[in-house]
C-alpha cells in the first residue's frame, strides 16, 4: 500500500481520465501520422503533424503515469498539453493540403474537453481510489470512439486534391 503525503492536497482525477487521455493520445498520433505521410503534405502540415504526434505520445505517457501513481501528475501541464493538442488539430484542418479528418478532429476535441474537465474535477475534488469496473467501462467507451477515428485518419491521408481516394499500391509477388 502506498501512502499519500499528508501535507498539501493530492490531485486525483477519476479513473476514466487516464483512459480518455490514451484515446486522445491515439487520435492525436493518428492525425499527426496522417499529416506527415499524406500524399500532398507540405512542410507546415508535416511540422504540425510531428507536433500532434508528440502531444499524443505525451498524453499516452501521462495516462500511464497517472494510473501507475494513482494520482494526477502535473495537472496544469497536462491540461495545457490537451489544449495545445486541440489547437494543433484545428490548425491541421486549415493547412493547404487539408488532410485532417473533420470527424477525427471533432472526436479529439471531445476527448480533450473530457480529459481537461476530468483533470480540473480531480484537482478540486480528489476522486477516491480507482475501480476496475470504471477502468473497463472507460476503456470500452474510448475504444468505441477511437477506432473509427483512427480509420478516418488514414482515409484523409489518401485523398487526392480533387477528392478522389488514391489507391494503396501493393507489391504483390515482388
Amino acid at each position: 500500500m502506498v501512502r499519500e503525503p499528508t501535507t498539501g492536497r493530492v490531485s486525483r482525477a477519476p479513473s476514466w481520465v487516464p483512459v480518455a487521455a490514451w484515446g486522445f493520445g491515439l487520435v492525436a498520433v493518428g492525425l499527426g501520422a496522417a499529416a506527415i505521410v499524406a500524399v500532398q503534405a507540405d512542410p507546415l502540415s508535416r511540422v504540425l503533424g510531428a507536433l500532434s504526434a508528440a502531444v499524443g505520445l505525451g498524453a499516452l505517457l501521462w495516462g500511464a503515469t497517472s494510473l501507475s501513481l494513482n494520482r494526477t501528475p502535473t495537472p496544469r501541464v497536462a491540461t495545457a498539453g490537451v489544449f495545445v493538442g486541440m489547437g494543433v488539430a484545428v490548425a491541421l484542418l486549415a493547412t493547404a493540403p487539408g488532410r485532417a479528418s473533420i470527424l477525427a478532429v471533432a472526436l479529439l476535441i471531445a476527448l480533450g474537453v473530457t480529459v481537461g474537465c476530468g483533470i480540473v474535477q480531480g484537482t478540486r475534488h480528489p476522486s477516491p481510489r480507482s475501480s476496475l469496473w470504471g477502468l473497463v467501462g472507460a476503456a470500452t467507451l474510448v475504444t468505441i470512439v477511437v477506432v473509427p477515428a483512427l480509420g478516418v485518419c488514414q482515409g484523409a491521408a489518401l485523398l487526392d486534391a480533387d477528392g478522389t481516394v488514391l489507391p494503396v499500391l501493393t507489391h504483390d509477388g515482388h
